[in-house]
């Protein structure tokens, strides 16, 4: 700043006449002598700085225009830019690998940035900062396990023509997830005006079946089911979801198996198949009609037939099954327990199929870490692998559940007993123990999940592929705080724990310690996430916590809700 000498602190009319004031109060004795009011003195605080911004601005610009002469070519009379020109396609095309529609350029002459261009560069808009945060957490890419997640949403935005239907779905759902991360009001009311517009857009292309086909309108449904995962309130919110999920359900059936005939329509159904199968296991809900068959059609031509196609295809015919039989009210007790621990000893079967890359490392610390709960955590080579190892619990936790269920009902609500007292004492003592196991190794698989442990870069898990032993006593393998190890640029499947760690904590066998380690968890995925489903499931755990009464989140489990959806199943009849 300037040396611009001592500021005066008289009055105002003292500094115009440039005479001495005495700043006696409440007026000067030269403003009282002349008859004139006094306006006081100035805050020496306020003196004490000066914007100079216009001046060093000005100051700039000169010095640029000296340079600018002095740099310039003697035979030249043309001033030449300091910058190189650029066009506004060859810029677009560096940056973003871009182009204008109709391919045409604006030349584009910049000697230097302004300061007001420099802020309208850096600083992104709001929905490109919502893209930015959905992307860090939840697109994840193929690696050497060919399975991504939600990666088709950079490669259709970057196309050069974004459908509305598109672009509006995408905003709601991005710009929910950054402002519950951000703990802004002024943003989620950005995001909910984008899904009443991605809505109002999504119902018009449902009202005939060749706009309802396309990928744009499912993906729409899947952005929108998103949404809902965001702003997730309460029980209640299952229903607003699982509408959702039904309608993508109704399009996947709609679409048929002519989707299977792109790449991009072969990886929609995968990606989704799966959260449609977790939904009906959590909720209890029925598998959409056709979706199962159409699964079957689509295996032979899987991407993964190194990598566990087997392995998959059974765990999902199990599923199914335990899905069916979650539902079936009819059966006696008995019935329902053969058949529950046939299933479970059915996934023992499949997974002797699992390829060993599949496998996972299991580490014992000597003591016990204020992070983690237990001494006991897993190494995965992949957060795919974590996340369908979760699977494969979480449907084992739902089969033991119904034994437990069945097995009390047998032997209180029958007379005679259906079990006799050993049976009961038995199949009690190996449904709760199977059961105490299984959280124990959904538990052991968070530490990596949430960026305690870190996961192998892609060079690295492609080299353990062929010999998958982990050394487990590395330093890199040591517990850190959640978030530690998180790549800012790879999503570690964190949205795919919400529910089998609320599953796991839910159950009446495990400790209150073990319950208050997963609310606290779940609380960190909220926040890192955006995601008010998982801060709704914890608030549910709490309340367990103090009432000691375990409910279940799903009040009806036969109720189909009411749904713009509804719609495509008389598309789909008359098609046929």
């Amino acid at each position: 700043m300037p040396n611009v000498g001592r500021p005066s602190k008289g009055c105002k009319h003292c500094r115009d006449r440039k005479v001495k004031c005495d700043q006696k109060r409440p007026s000067c004795s030269q403003c009282i002598r002349a008859g004139k009011v006094c306006f006081g003195y100035r805050d020496p605080l306020s003196m004490m700085f000066k914007n100079e911004s216009d001046v060093v601005a000005k100051k700039a610009e000169k010095r640029y225009e000296v340079l600018a002469k002095q740099n310039a070519p003697p035979s030249s009379t043309k001033k030449e830019p300091l910058l190189p020109e650029r066009t506004t396609s060859e810029a677009w095309e560096s940056n973003f690998g871009w182009l204008n529609q109709n391919g045409s350029t604006h030349v584009v002459h910049t000697r230097y940035p302004t300061p007001e261009s420099m802020i309208r560069e850096i600083v992104p808009s709001i929905e490109d900062q919502a893209l930015g945060f959905f992307i860090g957490n939840y697109v994840a890419q193929p690696t050497f396990v060919p399975r991504g997640q939600f990666e088709w949403v950079t490669e259709l935005l970057a196309q050069p023509v974004t459908e509305d239907i598109l672009r509006h779905s995408v905003n709601a759902a991005t710009l929910a997830g950054f402002a519950n991360a951000t703990k802004s009001p002024s943003i989620m009311k950005q995001a909910q005006t984008a899904y009443v517009s991605a809505l109002r857009l999504t119902n018009s292309a449902l009202r005939f079946k060749e706009s309802a086909v396309r990928d744009s309108t499912l993906i729409s449904v899947i952005m929108l089911g998103m949404y809902e995962n965001f702003v997730f309130q309460d029980r209640r919110s299952i229903s607003a979801w699982a509408k959702h999920v039904d309608g993508a359900s109704a399009l996947l059936n709609l679409r048929g198996k002519e989707q299977f005939r792109g790449n991009l329509g072969r990886r929609l159904f995968h990606q989704f198949y799966g959260v449609i199968m977790l939904v009906a296991l959590e909720t209890g809900r029925p598998v959409h009609q056709g979706i199962h068959d159409l699964y079957q059609i689509m295996t032979p031509t899987s991407d993964y037939s190194i990598h566990g196609r087997a392995w998959t295809t059974r765990l999902v015919d199990v599923m199914h099954a335990g899905i069916n039989l979650n539902r079936d009210n009819d059966a006696d007790p008995k019935t329902m327990v053969i058949a529950a621990m046939n299933l479970d000893r059915e996934i023992d079967e499949i997974n002797a199929l699992m390829p060993s890359v599949w496998d996972f490392e299991v580490v014992h610390l000597e003591q016990s870490s204020e992070h983690l709960h237990g001494k006991v955590y897993h190494i995965y080579l992949d957060p795919w692998i974590a996340q369908m190892w979760n699977n494969v619990k979480s449907c084992r936790l739902c089969l033991f559940k119904i034994v437990r269920e069945n097995l009390n009902k047998g032997w209180a609500q029958h007379d005679p007993p259906l079990f006799t007292q050993n049976e009961y004492e038995a199949v009690k003592s190996t449904a709760e123990e199977i059961s105490r196991c299984t959280v124990a190794e959904i538990v052991a698989s968070v530490p990596q999940i949430i960026g305690m442990v870190p996961f192998p870069d892609v060079d690295t898990a492609r080299r353990r592929a062929s010999d998958p032993n982990i050394d487990v006593t590395s330093p890199a393998h040591k517990i850190r705080p959640p978030g530690t190890f998180i790549d800012a640029t790879r999503s570690t499947h964190m949205l795919h724990l919400i529910w089998p760690l609320y599953a796991a904590a839910g159950l009446d066998l495990v400790t209150s310690e073990m319950r208050q380690w997963s609310i606290e968890i779940l609380h960190y995925i909220a926040l890192r996430l955006g995601n008010r489903q998982a801060v709704v499931l914890a608030d549910e755990l709490k309340e367990v916590q103090r009432t000691g009464i375990f409910t279940t989140p799903y009040a009806d489990r036969t109720a189909v809700p009411t749904s713009p959806y509804n719609r495509l199943g008389r598309i789909i009849t008359e098609e046929a």
